[in-house]
């Protein structure tokens, strides 16, 4: 008898088109949802689901909460969200977060799913169903060499590295304890190769609070990691950037976008960063306001970018003066953030609880 997966396995892995098949119908139209008690709960599992999805330190268990139905539905919604919030990182994070939550439940299936069981070799009937999904073949010791590139992009162990594999024939040679890696780095690819959603103006309106509150909670968390600006952990591509501005160089189109949305994504407002622009001899004002809020999302297209990663940055020469911890990271975000944490680590601590000694009282 062919096995097709249970509503409880599909809730562990919404992104399947099982999945979606299995709601259709089960719920009205989506606008009438949202006008409901029903669909309220279900826009706040949504809410929840982005928040952790933006939390740094991200914690699983093996059973999700509520029915089926309900988990599936506010995976949706939670993506209907973040497209009308329209970040790139946000939505970067987001499918970071379903990608490493799949890898999850792969890994501990046993935990959770009382239909476990094994058909071909290691491997559960319900992982091979997500694999072929996923068009991975999880069961073989290959795969396509660009949909290995695609996957292992993100990667930055060296095993990954093609120069460490086999590659024949136009196939890539995969050991069999990574086969769950690519199977969750195909999640995350997939995923962010659909996002964002094309979501009408008036769907965005409807939940326009909901959207209001996602994006204060992320720039609160911005500020809690980068915490102030501090330009000595700059890595050295915007380094290069800034000294070229305060140079009289005229950056390329790339090199202004780069640092614009770095700084912005780093906590800059728009006159924080117009103000870094004003080093530059050739300075004009109005030309750089617009562009800054072009790229911040202030100047009416409601779209905020964020900075391109280091393989971006190569691609378009201004990957530049690369130190010892550029071969550590794959983003120039990443980069400030260890490095204000090794210069906090570095600078002596306040003494705590320590007041001024008190001066004799007067003798009388």
């Amino acid at each position: 008898m062919e096995y097709s997966p249970s509503a409880k396995e599909l809730s562990h892995f919404p992104f399947l088109k099982k999945a979606q098949d299995h709601v259709k119908g089960r719920f009205a139209s989506l606008d009438a949802v949202l006008k409901d008690k029903r669909g309220e709960a279900l826009v706040d599992r949504a809410l929840a689901r982005v928040k952790d999805a933006i939390t740094p330190k991200k914690t699983f268990t093996p059973n999700v909460s509520g029915t089926p139905e309900e988990e599936i539905a506010a995976y949706a919604l939670a993506r209907i969200i973040v497209s009308c919030v329209n970040d790139r990182q946000m939505i970067d994070r987001l499918t970071r977060y379903e990608a490493e939550r799949a890898y999850y439940f792969l890994v501990h299936e046993e935990d959770w799913n009382q239909s476990y069981r094994q058909e071909d070799g290691e491997y559960s009937r319900l992982c091979i169903v997500l694999a072929e999904e996923l068009g991975i073949r999880i069961t073989q010791d290959k795969m396509p060499f660009l949909d290995y590139v695609e996957m292992v992009a993100p990667l930055h162990e060296d095993r990954f590295h093609l120069v460490n594999r086999r590659v024949e024939h136009g196939f890539v040679t995969i050991r069999e304890e990574e086969r769950y890696e690519l199977v969750r780095e195909r999640v995350r690819s997939l995923l962010r190769r659909d996002l964002p959603h094309k979501v009408p103006a008036s769907l965005c309106e409807q939940i326009s609070p909901k959207v209001a509150q996602i994006k204060k909670a992320y720039q609160e968390q911005m500020l809690e990691q980068f915490g102030a600006v501090e330009e000595s952990a700059f890595p050295p591509c915007m380094q290069a950037l800034i000294k070229a501005l305060t140079g009289g160089v005229n950056l390329t189109h790339a090199g202004r976008f780069s640092l614009t949305s770095f700084l912005h994504t780093i906590g800059l407002d728009v006159n924080g960063i117009a103000a870094m622009y004003a080093r530059s001899p050739d300075f004009d004002p109005e030309k750089t306001m617009y562009q800054v809020e072009h790229i911040t999302g202030r100047g009416g297209s409601g779209t905020e970018y964020t900075a391109p990663a280091c393989a971006a940055m190569r691609t378009t020469g201004l990957c530049v003066h690369q130190d010892h911890l550029c071969e550590k990271v794959n983003h120039p975000l990443s980069y400030y953030r260890s490095k204000k944490r090794d210069l906090a680590k570095s600078r002596p601590k306040k003494a705590e609880g320590k007041t001024a000694d008190k001066p004799p009282p007067p003798s009388t």
